[in-house]
């Protein structure tokens, strides 16, 4: 199989066909061993959702940064149920996700868990499936298709689509968006 990478709209993300090809092989080979670990999967399934994940966070990447210089550009797109579960999986290595989001985002890319009417219908998915395919990156149907209406989120755990405004650190921090210099 050949894999053609090429630069994508960040500085230093790349895209490929093959979303493996997106993070070096042994962060993609711990991610996939953290989920086989606790999902008991097989490890063609564990590549594919783990492989999904990373096209899901390069779309939500391209989205921050286009977003970051027209604010009106910003779109919510969400994740299936499975995907969600790599996802859990991926934020509890953070020596790996946080080069991630740098590498996709030029930031972190929270995870805000939430359940609205925008998910249950399929709005939501059906607007997130033509920015995963924009990415250039494989869209798996397996965990895509007939998955509307999904969450990692029982409808109580509703933070009104994550928009939730965040209080004060009381100046343990800096108020305001987070730097991190590598």
């Amino acid at each position: 199989m050949t894999t053609t990478l090429e630069r994508a709209a960040g500085p230093n993300a790349l895209a490929a066909t093959d979303p493996r090809e997106l993070i070096p092989a042994w962060a993609f080979d711990l991610l996939t061993h953290d989920f086989r670990k606790k999902h008991h999967t097989s490890h063609a399934y564990t590549e594919r959702v783990i492989g999904q994940m990373l096209v899901f966070l390069m779309a939500a990447g391209q989205i921050r940064r286009q977003a970051r210089k027209d604010p009106a550009a910003y779109v919510r797109i969400v994740l299936t149920r499975p995907v969600d579960e790599a996802w859990h999986e991926a934020l509890q290595r953070t020596e790996v996700y946080l080069r991630i989001g740098l590498a996709f985002a030029g930031s972190v890319i929270h995870h805000r868990p939430v359940m609205d009417d925008d998910i249950r219908s399929g709005a939501a998915l059906a607007r997130t499936i033509p920015y995963l395919k924009a990415t250039g990156l494989y869209v798996d149907p397996e965990f895509w298709d007939d998955e509307s209406g999904s969450s990692c989120c029982p409808p109580e755990c509703n933070d009104m689509g994550g928009k939730v405004a965040t209080r004060s650190w009381d100046g343990l921090v800096p108020e305001g968006p987070l730097t991190i210099r590598l």
